[in-house]
């Protein structure tokens, strides 16, 4: 399946940013994040009654929307200034990519996964300065259907502001700028960088190949797999097990599997570690905007206590169950800005430090679970997530 790119063009808000807010501080956590672009691919069937709406109507339809949205969103059409810690809200604008693909929607979704073609999809800008903060590639297949990728620089947000970017987006297409709930961009304010962050993120030596894989869990075979763990736990940990997740589970499952794989072929008890991201929203006691745009999250790194005999699911299930849970009665109780940053802080030096260090394994699992990836409606069709990481992972993504 061939990808061939037909357009590259800088998309500018509709209206230019006010001279007060050309100027954004990175808060504590932005500054503490590297700068490379995380992604995702929406897929989008053609529903027969929008046969009849050219490919490139649509493509004009969504740069006017897209323009609109960046006039709410002005950070993401501005240019980040390292040297300065703060992003320049010049309104150059986003970088959007027309594509045209040579196959269905329908062959791409139901066949085997492609590396490279997954790459051709969704292109990452190289790590530049003045580089576009957000880039768009839309990619539109014979069927009609249409892939539309957003990468977004990890400097001025998590997964929470690119999922309401992107639902933001579709609603001014589908229904006009007026019906977009505007967003919010106090966390520097609220949370600023009293000094420069003193973490050096390593260099990982990723290889140049990766195994993809997609597996797929019903809601029935997770309860099964609860039920299951509940019943051989002894009487003391039950009290836990209800408030075990989906996440939790799958989590769990798939350390096993990594663990064991890595026994077998390695022949070593090594250590791991499980590190995920936790969501601060709501979280904590202090006040937070609602609609709170940036990176507000921390890292949960859990070092895994594995036997000398075949890892048992449930005492991998039971670390991070407690892990999780531990983290949520912690940040839960944090009333004080200086107290959270300095605990967030404590959170990421953890997880580098783990990276940084010899002979470790570290499996790395995010969860978009709980974010509204499948409310990015443009009034044309069904929509099918599925997750793309830097490292061209779909599905929960497991470094």
């Amino acid at each position: 399946m061939m990808v061939e790119v037909q357009s590259k063009k800088l998309v500018e808000p509709s209206a230019p940013t006010p001279n007060q807010s050309r100027k954004l501080g990175l808060s504590f956590i932005d500054d503490l994040l590297f700068s490379e672009h995380a992604g995702i691919i929406y897929y989008y069937r053609a529903r027969e009654s929008t046969h009849e709406i050219h490919t490139l109507q649509r493509l004009h339809r969504l740069e006017e929307s897209l323009s609109e949205t960046l006039a709410l969103f002005y950070p993401l059409a501005g240019r980040y200034v390292e040297e300065e810690l703060f992003i320049d809200c010049n309104d150059q604008g986003a970088e959007v990519i027309q594509a045209k693909v040579d196959g269905t929607l329908d062959q791409l979704l139901q066949g085997d996964l492609d590396h490279d073609l997954l790459n051709s999809l969704s292109k990452f800008p190289p790590p530049a300065a003045n580089n576009p903060l957000v880039v768009v590639q839309v990619n539109s297949f014979n069927c009609g259907g249409l892939a539309i990728s957003l990468r977004f620089s990890h400097k001025i947000g998590d997964m929470y502001t690119m999922a309401m970017f992107m639902n933001s987006w579709a609603t001014a297409c589908r229904s006009g700028i007026q019906e977009v709930v505007p967003p919010n961009f106090e966390l520097p304010s609220l949370f600023p960088v009293k000094e420069p962050a003193l973490i050096q993120w390593p260099t990982l030596p990723f290889r140049k190949k990766f195994a993809l894989a997609r597996l797929k869990f019903s809601g029935q075979a997770l309860s099964r797999m609860k039920a299951a763990s509940d019943a051989s736990d002894s009487s003391d940990s039950i009290a836990n097990n209800s408030q075990r997740s989906r996440v939790e589970i799958v989590s769990a499952l798939i350390c096993k599997a990594l663990i064991t794989v890595d026994r077998v072929t390695k022949g070593l008890l090594r250590p791991f570690v499980c590190s995920t991201a936790i969501n601060l929203r709501e979280r904590v006691q202090l006040k937070t905007p609602t609609n709170a745009c940036g990176n507000f999250f921390a890292q949960i790194t859990t070092p895994l206590a594995v036997e000398e005999t075949e890892p048992s699911f449930n005492g991998i299930l039971n670390q991070l169950g407690n892990a999780h849970r531990n983290a949520k009665l912690k940040y839960a109780a944090i009333a004080d800005a200086g107290v959270l940053c300095s605990v967030v802080a404590d959170s990421f030096r953890e997880l580098v430090s783990v990276l940084g260090r010899d002979g470790a394994d570290v499996i790395l699992i995010d969860s978009w679970c709980r974010f509204p990836l499948y409310d990015s409606d443009f009034g044309w069709g069904a929509r099918h997530g599925e997750q793309l990481k830097p490292s061209s992972e779909v599905g929960w993504s497991c470094g």
